[in-house]
């Protein structure tokens, strides 16, 4: 009699993978996860992506050339914003030097300091634009990611380039 409640466990913990297994998805075929993939790459996404750091837009829908780009130039623009923050301390620190030995009147502002300023404004402003640019960019380029299918430029037997387009007749190819 002691034997009936084991036996009657293990024949109930037998059954329990089966019914299991019976609760399991099938798995997605490939393209089908694929496909899902490039529609979770919606354009909002790489504009935002592309604010944050310039050029991960561009490589997250599949232009990292282009993205790296975009990350030098704005590189190069941020550093040269700092570049001219410093020259304008310095300016303005010559500034108060000349004003306190007395080789600059107190009214008269040193044109090198107007000069500074401005490069300062026009650095920022640049890299500004590139920022919000690469951000268009990208959210162009999340919307013709399929694009590149359908239209190429291909070297031609003579030498020369060939344009091809293809036009699916039957939906999607």
């Amino acid at each position: 009699m002691s034997c009936l409640p084991w036996l009657l466990s293990f024949l109930v913990l037998l059954g329990a993978p089966a019914a299991a297994k019976a609760q399991e998805r099938p798995a997605a075929p490939a393209d089908t996860l694929e496909r899902a993939a490039e529609l979770q790459r919606s354009p909002r996404g790489a504009f935002f992506r592309s604010l944050v750091l310039p050029g991960w837009g561009q490589a997250w829908v599949g232009a990292p050339a282009r993205g790296g780009v975009y990350f030098a130039l704005e590189t190069g623009s941020l550093w040269m914003t700092y570049k001219s923050r410093q020259k304008l301390r310095e300016a303005r620190r010559e500034e108060e030097w000349l004003r306190q030995t007395g080789q600059l009147p107190a009214g008269q502002p040193l044109g090198l300091v107007r000069a500074r300023e401005e490069q300062a404004e026009d650095w920022l402003t640049l890299a500004i634009f590139l920022m919000f640019f690469a951000g268009a960019d990208a959210f162009v380029a999340a919307h013709l990611a399929d694009f590149g299918d359908h239209i190429g430029v291909l070297p031609a037997p003579d030498g020369g380039l060939r344009l091809q387009a293809t036009v699916p007749l039957r939906g999607r190819p």
